[in-house]
């Protein structure tokens, strides 16, 4: 395997196959890009004045208006009705602890039955109840993840669609353009390592280079279709948009009569409205005392603006991310100017035209000399580049600011919200902290979260004023004023 990749990537790549790969991958990850977009689920509007409750359950009231996506705040909706209804009790906190007990139930009304997912649930509490005290609700939710989470969100999804609410986001049909313009890339790309005049691996350096990233692009772009294909999530259909807005009327009625802060241990039996405040993303003091699971790191409800809203909150992660402009100018231009001397005397080494004493005295391992000397020439090039991008950042941002005051909706650790693999990721920040601050303004409904330092970090829920760059997202100023008011 490892013969017949180094025999993939010898011929010397270039000519007009290699641009024409490079413009197909660079489409193909626009044009997937633009499809996520044309499909994103509409905003959640009210329609009409709120009547009685609706017959869908708390878990498929959190699919419809959040994105089509199943949050904690589903589960922990689940367990609060599954207490409304007689099938578990929900205790107040013991100890001065804010977190409630929860233990099984036989009260349940006649005739009652359970949805899939909400026996997956009560199957969860039934196995954690091995003695005869109630469970710490922290308890339940080690096993909240992987497997059991997916389970239960293709559960309430299940239970959507059946109810005509919701289809399949990503099909075939909508999937097949990017599949085929990846295949067509794959194809140049290997068309192009023909292409070019044979030339040593030194001569060929940014063709090389260039014709490594493009695979890695066709990669990455093969990777999102085969996970969007498999996991993509649903849609709301003309009745799911219909059913959502009848459901955020109920929203605001629930809001108006006081459910923001109410316990869930303080429902009374046959009361479910609490289970729905939940659902929707009302009930703080719900979240509390039942911390079932983390809430979704891309969405998050906010009244900022004078209206409850979802907002979508984006993570950036390109390189040097949270850097003051100053350090990546300055640095930038040091680590520019050494990486192109550096390069420049290894480039004469791989040519034998520096060092020469060297290859006098190891005459016979000349030809390691000359491949230790390339490698180094490539990894430089990559430093030229990431510093070159570095001073360009660093200057865009040095006389540039942004200023936000609002309500910080989300703040999370960069190896939570990474694309790269959790361990990896804290492999990269080690000791070092650093934090993604989201702040919601009002002015828009998907917010881009800038990266604070430990000076500049603040907590989640707390409202503030905070100054940042636009390409680095470099906070430079923040200024809490004081914590978010109940809706």
């Amino acid at each position: 395997m490892i013969g017949l990749g180094l025999d993939t990537l010898a011929p010397t790549p270039g000519g007009a196959m290699l641009v024409v790969a490079a413009v197909l991958t660079i489409g193909g990850h626009i044009g997937l890009s633009v499809f996520e977009r044309f499909i994103t689920p509409k905003r959640a509007e009210k329609i009409g004045s709120s009547g009685a409750l609706r017959r869908e359950s708390p878990a498929v009231v959190n699919l419809l208006v959040n994105d089509g996506m199943v949050s904690a705040a589903g589960l922990r909706a689940t367990i609060i009705d599954l207490s409304a209804r007689g099938w578990v009790r929900v205790l107040p906190p013991v100890n001065d602890d804010e977190v409630s007990r929860v233990r099984p139930a036989a009260s349940a009304f006649d005739g009652d039955a359970l949805l899939p997912h909400e026996r997956l649930a009560l199957q969860h509490v039934l196995a954690r109840f091995t003695t005869d005290h109630a469970i710490p609700a922290r308890h339940l939710a080690v096993d909240i993840r992987g497997s059991w989470w997916r389970r239960f969100r293709r559960l309430v999804e299940d239970e959507a669609r059946r109810a005509g609410l919701v289809r399949r986001r990503w099909t075939p049909l909508t999937l097949a353009a990017p599949a085929v313009v990846a295949f067509l890339a794959f194809l140049t790309w290997m068309a192009s390592r023909d292409d070019g005049a044979p030339a040593a691996a030194v001569d060929s350096v940014e063709r090389r280079l260039i014709s490594a990233a493009v695979l890695i692009g066709i990669a990455a772009l093969v990777y999102r279709i085969v996970m969007l294909s498999n996991g993509g999530g649903v849609i709301r259909t003309d009745d799911g948009d219909a059913a959502v807005g009848r459901w955020m009327a109920v929203r605001e009625r629930l809001v108006e009569a006081g459910f923001t802060m109410m316990a869930a241990s303080s429902i009374d039996a046959g009361d479910r409205r609490l289970a729905y405040a939940t659902a929707m993303g009302v009930a703080q003091g719900a979240n509390t005392e039942l911390p079932m699971a983390r809430e979704d790191h891309y969405r998050a409800w906010s009244s900022i603006g004078g209206r409850s809203r979802l907002v979508r909150i984006r993570y950036p992660w390109r390189p040097f991310y949270g850097t003051n402009p100053i350090v990546a100018l300055v640095g930038g231009l040091i680590a520019l100017f050494v990486g192109l001397r550096v390069r420049g005397f290894f480039d004469d080494v791989a040519r034998e035209e520096a060092w020469e004493s060297l290859f006098e005295r190891f005459t016979d391992q000349d030809w390691l000399i000359r491949g230790v000397a390339t490698a180094v020439v490539y990894a430089l090039t990559i430093v030229i580049v990431a510093a070159l991008w570095a001073t360009l950042a660093g200057a865009a941002d040095m006389f540039n600011t942004i200023e936000r005051t609002g309500v910080v909706v989300r703040a999370r650790r960069p190896a939570e919200v990474s694309p790269i693999p959790r361990s990896i990721g804290r492999l990269i920040e080690r000791d070092r902290y650093s934090l993604y601050v989201a702040i919601d303004d009002g002015s828009s409904d998907d917010v881009t979260a800038w990266r604070a330092s430990e000076r500049t970090a603040m907590p989640q829920g707390v409202d503030a004023i905070v100054r940042a760059t636009p390409v680095l997202g470099y906070i430079r100023k923040a200024t809490p004023v004081g914590h978010r008011l109940p809706e």
